[in-house]
């Protein structure tokens, strides 16, 4: 590559004009008309990856990534001519090539349209569209089940380039059909926030098992392709602003969560990787928070960089000489064998150095430059860049004992066009011959705010008599008009947001190409938080929408005053933090007619606090919605997005009216459940009871006998009826009189879900948390992927007792975690798995000692309380242990030198609430709480020992086997952190949980203190608390012979359990010296 003055634009006015600047730009031309047009296809337009074909692939074959980053040298090429020359023929042929490519592309997807109508509802990866094709036809060149097709971050990138070509006047899309596959694209990537993909690399896991997981260099480009179709007409200039995609906002908000909690990680098993650097700058931007993207950018270079580009991700074998290239998968031991001769890849100084010049560090910049001109090969006179460069291998242990000590060879796949095209971009921005701003007309390089001022309100009551009771306190309603203004014409109607579902459904949606619209999802507020147009045969609509998690009929949640009032507040918050577009957010606030008759104060002092203008430091405006509309951001919607208007009318019951609050009796509990009761009897008990908790109890058994569908004849006419009309019967009327008991126990008969279920559990997982249902610990029970909010349900009944209002209340517990998790984060810092049903015996515990009662009748109680009361108390119960988890954080680090020192330094401990160790370790124990430096902690360990056994010490699979261990994984890598908590959360007694977690601790200030001692053999932590206990029993009781020990066992363990861990560290220590005594 010919070598050019590197002065920054700024300084070096005389090549952006005249025959020098003409002369760089023809040489810069000829280089890409050599390397990149001659390989472009002359019908389908696409481009290979390069010419080489080598034992790890046809690099013939056109990648979509690389075909995107390929042809943006061409593209930046066409930019230079025309600002030197203007509109030429050499303009008009370098832009059609640039569009023949985009549309090779999008034509070789488009015969995929039906994989993409079916990945948008089942996310199955085998349904994904294909990520390389056949560079003469378009074709598919692997089967859907031979290679990682599913691979976001290639798909978000052609939406990225496209909208970036669109916004620089190359339109790509010529027609409706072209639009509507592009709309079902948006909603293809959209859900990359809890979708596992093969990423950037094509291979899932760094184990190459074909194990996908969710990548942050996925999720970022997705979240920066949304983000840059906002608000464009994809026929660009020759629009008219009617042909704009519909961006689902909801997914942007959670994308954004998911980068914000998996970087500087790539992934679960790639700690730092450099296709992160795609995401913090060029051409992604993502990253809104500048200091998480300097810390990626850091951690990149600091554990990445080498003499000749970048590792991957360390433990990288792609093509090194060790690797079996016959073999699709690694074993996972033999990932230790590529430490250190991991191969270098020039690509990512390109992306240092491209997005340097776009955010004008030039000086930065021409180091960069420089830096690739050392690792470029010649050919043919033109200095071009290889794909990688790998250690021979006759170099191999020299560079293993002294990393970057021995120089690498480039591979035959010269040049990767990839980090070609890159390197000639910058050079152009370099020489001035194009600005940043050619190349990034949506901005995305500008930090754009984050939030909204303010928040738009109005009440939108159910009925007159609501509406009146409010007007009465002084409240605007949103139906109201304004004083001196004309109403809208025409007026707005407000829907629910499954009227917002159904008219989504048909956004997009093309016979002809066999797509639907929208998934059937629910809308959640970023959505409903804009006003909607439509204009059909009949007219113009106006629209506004409810949000889903403050409808009544969404799930009982929303029915508790208390409840929705606190959901207002946190969507306020919400909307408040993450809005981003156009004008300000808005809430609509229903006012349904349960829940205002079983508190109307509550939605008074709600609408007095936002007429005030603030609510929990949000600034809002409570208003008429015709006061609003100016301020709101508006969206259109097409003709054909048409809704239902009125919601199905509940079934009239023979079921007799409610007028004893009598609860049942245990005997008659028991009687119910009498095997030979017969069916007959049932339904007449049914028919004749006046109690809702006998009526629900019933037709709980009921359903466990004939199912939900089966009908009962009436009591007094041959009139079936359905059970479950007659169980939705007593959900409402439950409703009515806040019978939380029956609420529970007639939603878990009825198999309710909370729709919000899958989004709760796809944010702690991005928050690296995994779930456990159930009460007890299982591989089954574990959920470490997102699943769907019924799938999330039928875990929790499969994995339960067959209480259907335990059920609920591991539902509610999940969404109350979600909650904590978004707005006190601190509360579930340490715990890496989340037991719903540990939490909820934790519950009954705490319950049961505040009242005094038997675990039964706590239960009992727990199940009557308002799911504000449960939130509420598991928030008390997770800060209740602050203090003494940050006591137990706060370990001492000396290191003692010589030989073995037996005195190791107390643990800092803090007296728990009712100064109870035993209480304190079940709490501590259920809620799975470790200091900070546990997991490396653990790690160091295995250093010392040929393994650790946690729990049964005679279960093989209890076992942590140094060598694999320590030769697969890294220290700081969540998988290996997992491991450790799914053996630690397999011990069912939380208390025990909680002492072998003590136990591993002491072994780390043990060997802290001696770092040089080490074992020859297995340390299993039942061996030395066993010994512990009974050092503690004797040393607490010199006067009991030894022999005796045995009849003081549970004695012994008792006092083990409420004695604080500085007596226990004392023990556990002692029991170890006796033990290598």
């Amino acid at each position: 590559m010919t070598r050019f003055d590197m002065a920054s634009p700024a300084a070096s006015s005389s090549a952006n004009d005249g025959a020098e600047a003409w002369a760089v730009l023809q040489e810069i031309d000829r280089q890409i008309e050599a390397v990149v047009l001659a390989r472009q296809h002359p019908i389908t337009g696409l481009l290979p990856a390069s010419t080489a074909n080598t034992v790890h692939g046809n690099y013939g074959d056109a990648w979509v990534r690389d075909c995107v980053y390929s042809i943006q040298c061409v593209w930046g090429l066409a930019l230079a001519h025309k600002r030197l020359r203007g509109h030429n023929r050499r303009v008009f042929e370098l832009e059609q090539r640039v569009l023949q490519l985009m549309r090779g592309l999008l034509n070789a997807m488009l015969r995929q349209a039906p994989k993409v109508e079916r990945f948008k509802n089942s996310l199955d990866r085998f349904d994904a569209i294909h990520a390389k094709f056949d560079t003469p036809s378009g074709d598919p060149v692997v089967a859907d089940d031979g290679w990682g097709h599913l691979q976001l971050d290639a798909t978000a990138l052609f939406l990225l380039q496209l909208a970036q070509l669109t916004r620089s006047g190359l339109v790509v899309i010529h027609n409706q059909h072209e639009r509507d596959f592009v709309q079902n694209l948006v909603y293809y990537v959209a859900r990359a926030y809890r979708v596992a993909d093969y990423g950037i690399w094509e291979r899932g896991d760094k184990g190459n098992h074909g194990l996908p997981e969710r990548n942050a260099s996925s999720i970022g480009m997705v979240k920066a392709a949304l983000e840059a179709l906002e608000g464009l007409d994809l026929y660009g200039p020759h629009g008219d602003g009617s042909c704009c995609l519909v961006i689902p906002h909801d997914a942007i908000v959670r994308l954004r969560r998911a980068l914000q909690s998996l970087l500087p990680r790539e992934s679960a098993s790639k700690e730092v990787d450099s296709a992160c650097l795609s995401v913090i700058g060029y051409p992604a931007w993502a990253v809104d928070d500048p200091q998480l993207a300097e810390r990626t950018r850091r951690k990149i270079r600091d554990d990445l960089s080498g003499a000749y580009g970048y590792k991957r991700f360390r433990r990288d074998g792609h093509q090194t000489v060790v690797e079996d290239h016959t073999r699709l998968h690694y074993e996972r031991e033999e990932l230790a064998a590529f430490e250190h001769i991991e191969c270098e890849w020039p690509l990512f100084w390109a992306y240092e150095l491209i997005t340097a010049c776009c955010e004008e560090r030039w000086d930065e910049a021409r180091q960069w430059r420089q830096k690739l001109t050392t690792v470029s090969v010649s050919t043919d006179g033109v200095a071009l860049l290889p794909e990688l460069y790998l250690v021979p291998k006759h170099a191999i242990p020299a560079e293993r004992r002294q990393p970057g000590s021995q120089p690498r060879q480039a591979n035959p796949n010269v040049p990767l066009l990839w980090t070609q095209s890159l390197t000639w971009l910058s050079d152009l921005l370099l020489q001035g011959l194009i600005t940043p701003d050619d190349l990034d007309p949506s901005g995305r390089r500008r930090p754009k705010p984050l939030g909204a001022d303010h928040v738009l309100v109005a009440l939108v009551p159910a009925n007159g008599t609501i509406a009146e009771a409010l007007q009465q306190a002084g409240l605007p309603l949103a139906s109201d008009g304004v004083h001196g203004q004309p109403e809208p014409q025409p007026a707005i109607t407000i829907g629910s947001s499954r009227q917002l579902t159904q008219r989504m459904a048909q956004v997009g949606a093309n016979g002809r190409l066999g797509l639907s619209g929208h998934p059937s999802v629910r809308m959640e507020t970023m959505a409903t938080a804009r006003l909607y147009r439509r204009e059909g045969p009949e007219g113009l609509e106006l629209l506004a929408f409810l949000p889903a998690v403050l409808e009544e009929g969404t799930f009982y949640l929303a029915d508790d005053p208390v409840q929705l009032v606190d959901a207002v507040a946190a969507e306020l918050r919400l909307l408040r933090r993450h809005w981003r577009g156009p004008g300000a957010p808005l809430l609509l606030v229903p006012v349904a007619e349960a829940p205002f008759r079983a508190n109307p104060q509550a939605f008074v002092e709600l609408g007095e606090r936002l007429r005030s203008g603030q609510l929990e430091g949000v600034a809002v405006q409570l208003a008429p919605l015709a006061t609003l509309l100016h301020q709101a951001c508006w969206v259109d919607l097409p003709p054909q997005a048409t809704a239902d208007v009125a919601p199905p009318l509940p079934t009239c019951t023979p079921l007799q009216a409610s007028t004893s609050q009598m609860p049942l009796s245990a005997a008659e509990e028991q009687e119910l459940e009498r095997n030979d009761i017969t069916i007959g009897e049932l339904a007449d008990r049914l028919w004749c009871s006046t109690s809702l908790e006998e009526q629900s109890e019933v037709l709980e058994q009921l359903v466990r006998r004939l199912g939900l569908q089966a009908q009962l004849q009436g009591p007094e006419t041959n009139t079936p009826t359905r059970i479950q009309d007659l169980l939705e019967e007593i959900y409402r009327r439950a409703l009515t009189v806040a019978d939380w008991d029956v609420v529970r126990r007639v939603a878990g008969s009825l198999q309710l879900v909370h729709p919000q279920l899958e989004d709760a559990l796809t944010d702690l997982l991005v928050r690296q948390k995994h779930v456990v249902v159930g009460r007890n610990y299982t591989n089954d029970s574990l959920i470490t992927e997102p699943q769907g909010s019924a799938a999330i349900a039928a875990m929790i009944r499969q994995f339960s007792g067959e209480d259907g209002r335990e059920w609920m209340l591991q539902q509610e517990v999940l969404l109350a975690l979600d909650g904590m998790a978004r707005h006190e984060p601190a509360l579930l810092s340490g715990s890496l798995t989340l037991q719903l049903g540990q939490l909820l015996l934790l519950l009954t515990s705490e319950l049961a000692a505040e009242a005094d009662l038997s675990p039964i009748d706590a239960f009992e109680a727990l199940c009557g309380q308002p799911p504000h009361a449960i939130r509420r108390r598991l928030r008390s119960v997770l800060a209740d242990v602050e203090h003494a988890r940050a006591a137990l954080q706060r370990k001492e680090q000396l290191h003692l030198r010589g030989r073995v020192r037996w005195q190791v330094p107390d643990p800092l401990e803090d007296l728990p609430q009712g100064g109870c160790w035993l209480q304190h370790r079940m709490r501590l124990g259920a809620l799975g709480r470790v200091p900070r430096d546990f997991y490396p902690g653990i790690w160091d360990l295995l250093h010392h020992c040929r393994g650790l056994v946690i729990g049964d010490k005679l279960e093989k699979r209890n076992r942590l086997a140094s060598a694999p261990l320590l030769s697969e994984k890294t220290p700081g890598e969540r998988n290996f952190a997992a491991l450790v908590e799914h053996l630690l959360s397999k011990i069912e007694a939380s208390e025990y949980r909680q002492l072998c977690t003590e136990t591993l601790i002491t072994l780390m200030a043990f060997f802290g203190a001696n770092p040089q001692v080490s074992f020859d053999d297995d340390l299993a932590l039942d061996v030395v608390i066993g010994h512990a206990v009974r050092v503690g029993w004797q040393g607490e009781h010199p006067d009991i012979p030894e022999q005796h020990y045995s009849q003081h066992k549970a004695d012994a363990w008792d006092l083990f359990y409420r004695s604080s861990p500085a007596k226990c560290r004392q023990w556990q220590l002692e029991a170890l010296k006796q033990l290598t005594a």
